[in-house]
C-alpha cells in the first residue's frame, strides 16, 4: 500500500497542473487519475484535510458529467471522512440533496432534504435559493418565500486588448477596484482615480512591458526562493529568457487603483495568477509605468510600498 501522505501529495501536484493555463489533460484524464490514487492510499486518507477536498472535487466533476451512480458513491466516500463525521446529519443530508438535484435526481435529491427539514426545519431555508425554492414546492405547507432580490453581479471592468493577445484570454475585460485610503473598496471614482484608469488604458502595451522585463530581471531569484524540483520545474516554473515566456505563465486577475496619488495619477496594483504559486498569486504596484514592487497577492493592494515611494520624491 502507497503512503497515504505522498499520495494526497501526489493529487494535489496533479491538480495544480490540470489547472495550468498550458496544461492539455481533460476532465476524463482528472477523473482516471484521482479514482487510482484513491484506491491506493489507505483509509488514513479519510482523517487528511486535504482529501476532502478531492472527494469534493470528485462530486463536482460527476455532476458535471450527469453521471448519477458516480457521483452518488464519490458522496458515500464523502461521509467516511472524518470532516464531514463533525457535521450533523441535516448538513450532511442537505448538501447530499443539492448535489443529487444538480445532477438530476429529484426524487433522492428530495428525500434527503426532508431528512434534513426534519431535524433542522430552517436549515435548509438558509441555503443555496435552487434548492429551498425546489424543497418548498413540495411541503404540505409550502413556506411564504420573500422575494429574490436581483444579484448584483455589476463590477468595474477596463478593456485591455493588448494583455488579452499577450496572455491569450477570452475576455478582453479585466475587472478593477478602487480603493480608498485605508485600502478598502470604494464605488464612486475621483478625478485622480480616472486619471488613472485612463492612464492605463493609453499605456497599457507600455505598462505590461515593464510589469513583465522587471518580472524577467528577479525571475531567476524567485526559481531560488521555489526551487521547484527538476522534474516540477517545467510544468510549473520553466526557465525563460523573453518575456513572451510568462504568457502561459501568468493570467492577469485584478487591478486595485489606490487613493496614494502623485501628480494627480494614482498608483495602481495589479494581481496575477501564477503557475508557481496557485495560492498566493503574483502582486504588482506600479506608478504609471514603473514598477515599484513584484511581490505576493498582498503587493497590488498594500498601498505601503507606494506611499514608501511617495515619500521618497
Amino acid at each position: 500500500m502507497a503512503n497515504t501522505s505522498e499520495t494526497i501529495a501526489e493529487i494535489d501536484i496533479f491538480l495544480d497542473k490540470y489547472a495550468l493555463k498550458k496544461s492539455t489533460l481533460t476532465p476524463h484524464d482528472l477523473i482516471n487519475y484521482i479514482e487510482d490514487k484513491w484506491h491506493q492510499a489507505d483509509d488514513e486518507k479519510y482523517k487528511i484535510h486535504q482529501a476532502s477536498i478531492f472527494i469534493g472535487r470528485m462530486i463536482n466533476e460527476y455532476i458535471k458529467l450527469k453521471d448519477y451512480n458516480n457521483m452518488k458513491r464519490w458522496l458515500d466516500i464523502m461521509n467516511l471522512h472524518s470532516l464531514s463525521q463533525n457535521h450533523p446529519d441535516y448538513i450532511n443530508n442537505y448538501y447530499s440533496g443539492e448535489c443529487c438535484l444538480e445532477c438530476g435526481n429529484e426524487e433522492k435529491a428530495l428525500e434527503y432534504f426532508h431528512l434534513s427539514y426534519t431535524e433542522n426545519p430552517e436549515y435548509i431555508f438558509t441555503r443555496a435559493p435552487f434548492c429551498f425554492e425546489f424543497f418548498n414546492k413540495h411541503l404540505k405547507n409550502p413556506k411564504e418565500l420573500p422575494d429574490r432580490e436581483q444579484d448584483n453581479d455589476d463590477y468595474n471592468t477596463i478593456s485591455l486588448k493588448d494583455w488579452q493577445l499577450f496572455f491569450k484570454e477570452k475576455e478582453e475585460s479585466i475587472e478593477y477596484i478602487i480603493l480608498d485610503d485605508d485600502s478598502d473598496e470604494i464605488e464612486e471614482p475621483s478625478i485622480e482615480h480616472n486619471n488613472g484608469i485612463q492612464y492605463l488604458q493609453n499605456n497599457q502595451t507600455a505598462i505590461l512591458e515593464s510589469i513583465l522585463s522587471e518580472l524577467l530581471n528577479k525571475y531567476p531569484k524567485l526559481q531560488e526562493i521555489y526551487d521547484y524540483p527538476q522534474d516540477e520545474k517545467e510544468d510549473f516554473m520553466p526557465d525563460i529568457s523573453e518575456i513572451k515566456g510568462f504568457a502561459n505563465l501568468l493570467s492577469p486577475g485584478v487591478i486595485y487603483i489606490t487613493s496614494v496619488f502623485k501628480d494627480n495619477i494614482p498608483y495602481i496594483g495589479y494581481l496575477f495568477s501564477c503557475s508557481w504559486d496557485a495560492e498566493h498569486g503574483l502582486g504588482i504596484m506600479t506608478y504609471k509605468n514603473q514598477i515599484i514592487e513584484i511581490g505576493g497577492a498582498d503587493t497590488a493592494f498594500s498601498t505601503w510600498s507606494a506611499e514608501e515611494d511617495l515619500n521618497k520624491n
